[in-house]
């Protein structure tokens, strides 16, 4: 049969090669994509009693636990339970009274920890809007049970705005949808739910679509949380929470995990673009257990050393470059054993290996937090990157019998352990048999910013916003009082932020204040500043714009402009 599209006679098949890329304009771009590196660069969490990521470093390294006491007899001892879940600031988001009060919590800390991933990056949220930013979100379930209300036979004729209201705010797929609508994101909207590994199946979907050339940005979450004292019981029916209230994860005496909760959202961007980059995104892959003889819910350490192995060797990595493992292990009989195995057999079986793996184990400190624990897992790598150093595993005396055959080469970690530059891996499993595998490598100490310049002579002003006085006051608090975190990358990326909210009432934030910052002296190829509060906080209306005017000819006094010329802009100019 004659096509438009056949070869003419005595022509080869180059022809249709050739017709084939005419009809793939964008494949420069895609395979340009490709080749182009995935980066984490901005972060945001809620994990148990912590609500600032910030001093997540404090409680991995001070063998803190997370976990709060159960008032109810019936239940499980103890529980890693978020705090302040009730409260949210409505009208800045934007959003109706009536529909925040009927609004899955999860969802409302799902829009805070966007925001705030956002900003960590350097990015002011209000410039993504129209982009093509997507939001992939990992959910186990809702807080409270199903959602809605318990009453088996509402009257709808008397309360039907209120039923509404509660559809509206509670629907799964809106804890993804809402983001989007919130910042005007356009880019694809939304949730994966495959039980304990449903953040990091997001992630994997995320990464494929900004590989795809689908997304600009994509938000990734992951969020678990239990309001709803049936769903603690039903769990703990299963026999696979701990009696005790004890995450003591690989230790002879786990008996069952201690369930958690998390809210946790990562920001994914191209190398090109980013001006933060916390690591880069190496590899992830997700696959599933099949048919088990055994049973549906009997994890398989088959599949899941097959989905290790896959991962490296399709995005051709070495593995003998791993040099820290984040395990899902959660501290039940079966499942961590199986686990266990799996990185043994991945990672440390292969000839070369000389030096241990170090074992990470997030859910001795924090508890389990099923959908969101995935996320969770990389933000403590990530702390770890920033630190340096791999934080201890807490209750962890003996490890179990099962596990000691594996343990050495694996390492678990029970003190302070010097990070050695590397790769870092990442599991994430499903009770249902979806595996997830995630493989990062830390830029710590690679500045992507333009950097925040100031002059020997010149002192330099730093403008901050809020919400709040109070909030203004904690940024002014936290850059005069951590000078380790407090480095030029962070000026840089805090004085973008401020150039999109210029004027006094953008951006929601009315209240603002600044800092002088002088340079004082360098010691160990280390600068010092001083600061000095110039202004204080004040809110007012919007302004004008300030506009300077510098002429060039020096028309006020000779070389008037001198001064000015250790600043880059000024000097380009």
């Amino acid at each position: 049969m004659y096509s438009p599209y056949s070869p003419a006679k005595g022509e080869s098949l180059c022809w249709l090669l050739k017709r084939a890329l005419e009809k793939l304009p964008c494949l420069d771009h895609w395979l340009l994509l490709c080749a182009t590196p995935t980066d984490l660069f901005g972060i945001s969490a809620r994990m148990g009693k912590i609500v600032d990521y910030n001093k997540f470093d404090t409680t991995f390294f001070g063998l803190m636990e997370q976990l709060t006491d159960q008032i109810d007899p019936h239940l499980s001892a103890r529980m890693g339970k978020i705090v302040d879940y009730n409260k949210f600031d409505t009208t800045f988001f934007g959003l109706m009274e009536q529909l925040t009060d009927q609004i899955d919590p999860q969802s409302r800390m799902l829009l805070e920890t966007t925001y705030e991933a956002i900003v960590d990056a350097g990015i002011c949220p209000q410039s993504l809007r129209g982009s093509r930013t997507g939001v992939y979100i990992g959910v186990s379930h809702y807080a409270n049970n199903d959602g809605y209300t318990e009453d088996m036979q509402p009257d709808l004729s008397t309360n039907k705005q209120n039923t509404m209201l509660q559809v509206m705010g509670n629907s799964k797929a809106l804890y993804a949808n809402r983001i989007s609508y919130v910042f005007d994101f356009k880019g694809p909207s939304l949730i994966t739910d495959t039980a304990c590994s449903a953040s990091l199946t997001a992630f994997n979907v995320a990464l494929n679509d900004l590989k795809l050339g689908n997304v600009e940005y994509a938000i990734v979450g992951g969020t678990h949380m239990t309001l709803e004292p049936s769903i603690m019981q039903m769990t703990q029916e299963t026999g696979m929470c701990s009696p005790r209230g004890v995450s003591a994860v690989l230790d002879q005496s786990a008996d069952g995990f201690v369930k958690g909760e998390a809210v946790a959202c990562l920001l994914l961007q191209y190398r090109r673009d980013a001006r933060r980059v916390y690591a880069t995104v190496l590899a992830a892959r997700v696959n599933s257990d099949g048919k088990k003889t055994i049973g549906m819910f009997y994890p398989s350490s088959e599949a899941q050393q097959d989905l290790m192995v896959m991962t490296y060797k399709e995005a051709g990595i070495d593995p003998l470059r791993m040099t820290y493992f984040e395990a899902h292990c959660t501290g039940t009989k079966v499942g961590d054993p199986q686990e266990v195995r799996s990185i043994y057999n991945a990672y440390c079986k292969l000839p070369g290996r000389t030096d241990p793996l170090p074992l990470g184990l997030l859910k001795s400190n924090m508890g389990h937090s099923e959908g969101g624990s995935g996320v969770s897992a990389i933000i403590k790598v990530l702390i770890s990157y920033e630190n340096e150093c791999i934080p201890p595993n807490i209750n962890l005396n003996e490890i179990k019998d099962e596990c000691k055959q594996y343990c050495p080469p694996l390492l678990p970690i029970v003190s302070k352990h010097t990070y050695k530059p590397g790769m870092a891996g990442i599991n994430n499993f499903g009770i249902g048999g979806v595996n997830a595998h995630v493989i990062i490598e830390p830029n710590h100490k690679l500045g992507t910013s333009d950097g925040f310049v100031i002059a020997e002579t010149i002192p330099r002003i730093v403008n901050i916003c809020g919400r709040t006085e109070d909030a203004v006051k904690y940024v002014m608090d936290f850059i005069q009082n951590n000078p380790k975190k407090v480095t030029n990358d962070f000026l840089a990326l805090l004085a973008h932020t401020m150039k999109y909210t210029p004027n006094v009432n953008s951006s929601g934030m009315p209240f603002r204040g600044s800092l002088i910052i002088k340079k004082v002296f360098e010691e160990n190829n280390e600068i010092k500043y001083e600061y000095k509060r110039q202004m204080g906080v004040m809110k007012g209306k919007s302004a004008r714009p300030l506009w300077l005017l510098f002429p060039g000819l020096g028309g006020q006094w000779p070389a008037m402009a001198a001064a000015l010329m250790p600043i880059k802009i000024f000097a380009d100019k």
